[in-house]
């Protein structure tokens, strides 16, 4: 008995201390007229009065403890922000308080991930709850360059259709190690069957000069930054590539955030000042939809008994309008999005539904889905740290 009153008494002084510890009082605004379903919040922990790897956040109006997540920003081996997510209706606000403490929410499955996959040649892999997408290294393109079977030369992103929340990159790859055709195949949460040759699949860049779209090769060099239940980030490096008379070398460095079906692309340019993002056509059987109002485009198509909308959306001060290439040649038909690039960077966003996910009840609402994502860049959320 005297070691449960211990027991019990160490538990209420815990309880006790992290509860009544300072906490910072963060009050997020939606200033759009419009819902936001779900949103990440990014908080300096300098600007909570919080060093070191230990730090959580509270819904002040439940008082319960929300998912977050530490990331350690500038490499130095401690946490600098604090991630945390969102629901706000139009022009609601939320407060929340930031404290010292450890998490008592227990990890998920559902959460953003990525990694370099060495074993199926050297992919670089990334998801989210909702989508996933992958693109070719060094060694992939090597084996086409030297005509071994098996490789792949392309810096198009190719989609993942999966249709489960939880994590699916390690599961799929370790059925290729027994069948290199298992993620080809449904087996109840979705398969890899989207085609992105050198085409630019769901994202790819280049540049597009007198009527030509000029691409770099396979990505060199790949650095995974952090992974976590809501948001991921890496980069990857491409060598430089010839675009007309111009030399144009390209880093990217990529993020995806947890219940978004886009991920994010900041990429830093030498070489030019307008940069292209595309999405391939196919075999042109599709309707290209196109707002230059909301800077995006969508190419909806049939799919494999399915539909599949790809699409690419543009920060507002970086778009530049967009374009449609045709030809008969495979693989190089794309739509387009034209960048300018802005003290050596450009931003977009890519991302897709596939109709076998059942995430959207029609293309229709996947645009107006565009149409939303569009305006909350245009309109981002006011945070103030008290």
């Amino acid at each position: 008995m005297k070691n449960i009153i211990s027991i019990l008494t160490v538990a209420v002084v815990l309880v006790f201390t992290q509860c009544s510890a300072p906490a910072t009082i963060v009050t997020v605004t939606n200033p759009a007229d419009f819902d936001r379903l779900i949103e990440t919040v990014e908080v300096k922990l300098a600007d909570a009065n919080i060093a070191g790897n230990k730090a959580i956040v509270f819904d002040q109006t439940t008082g319960k403890e929300v998912l977050s997540q530490l990331i350690d920003k500038d490499g130095d081996g401690a946490s600098d922000i604090i991630l945390f997510q969102v629901e706000l209706k139009a022009n609601e606000s939320k407060t929340f308080a930031i404290k010292e403490g450890e998490s008592t929410i227990e990890p998920s499955e559902v959460k953003t991930f990525a990694r370099f996959v060495p074993e199926r040649t050297d992919d670089y892999t990334w998801e989210n709850d909702r989508v996933s997408f992958r693109t070719y290294g060094p060694e992939a393109q090597r084996m086409v360059e030297e005509n071994i079977p098996g490789g792949t030369l392309s810096s198009g992103i190719d989609c993942w259709l999966k249709k489960v929340d939880y994590s699916i990159i390690d599961k799929w790859y370790e059925g290729y190690k027994k069948d290199p055709m298992y993620y080809h195949s449904d087996h109840g949460e979705g398969l890899d069957n989207y085609h992105v040759g050198p085409s630019r699949g769901c994202g790819g860049t280049g540049v597009f000069i007198d009527d030509v779209l000029y691409t770099s090769k396979n990505f060199v060099a790949h650095k995974t930054f952090f992974n976590g239940p809501i948001s991921t980030e890496f980069e990857l490096d491409y060598a430089p590539y010839k675009a007309g008379d111009a030399s144009v070398k390209e880093r990217k460095v990529i993020s995806i955030d947890l219940g978004s079906n886009m991920t994010k692309y900041v990429i830093y340019v030498d070489g030019t000042d307008q940069l292209s993002a595309g999405v391939t056509l196919h075999d042109r059987k599709g309707t290209l939809s196109t707002n230059d109002e909301n800077g995006w485009i969508n190419w909806y198509a049939p799919h494999f008994g399915e539909e599949i909308s790809t699409s690419v959306v543009a920060d507002p001060k970086y778009y530049a309008g967009n374009f449609k290439i045709e030809t008969e040649v495979p693989d190089r038909s794309n739509a387009i999005v034209h960048l300018n690039v802005i003290d050596g960077k450009v931003e977009f966003y890519s991302g897709f539904f596939w109709t076998g996910s059942k995430q959207f009840e029609s293309n229709a609402k996947w645009e107006e889905y565009l149409n939303t994502f569009s305006q909350c860049l245009k309109k981002p959320l006011q945070v103030e740290v008290k």
